[in-house]
């Protein structure tokens, strides 16, 4: 028994392929979860990683300063006389502001 191969008509076959072609660009860069959008998603999560650890060791630190202000007199008065300005009664405070360099008397 022989068996038959059926063979397309020329018209089947680009309908066939068009198909196909049709459904890979759908697969590949249309859809919701193509293949594209998740390559974009994974890249916004990996930026996302390095911000959220740049951002911890941000808080972290910060979180130090807080315990140390919290715990050392010195450096609580030290942070309060260079960010705020404040002064001890009857204390006199000099500030030195650096002079700005003329291009004339070079």
């Amino acid at each position: 028994m022989k068996s038959k191969s059926k063979e397309l008509k020329p018209a089947h076959r680009i309908i066939f392929w068009g198909l196909i072609a049709i459904i890979g660009i759908w697969i590949l860069f249309l859809s919701g979860n193509s293949f594209l959008n998740t390559y974009k998603l994974q890249r916004r999560v990996q930026l996302l990683e390095k911000e959220t650890t740049a951002l911890k060791a941000v808080n972290d630190s910060l979180a130090a300063e807080n315990q140390r202000l919290k715990t050392d007199p010195e450096t609580a008065e030290k942070a309060a006389r260079e960010k705020f300005g404040l002064t001890k009664p009857d204390e006199t405070v000099f500030r030195f502001v650096p002079a700005e360099e003329d291009d004339s008397k070079k």
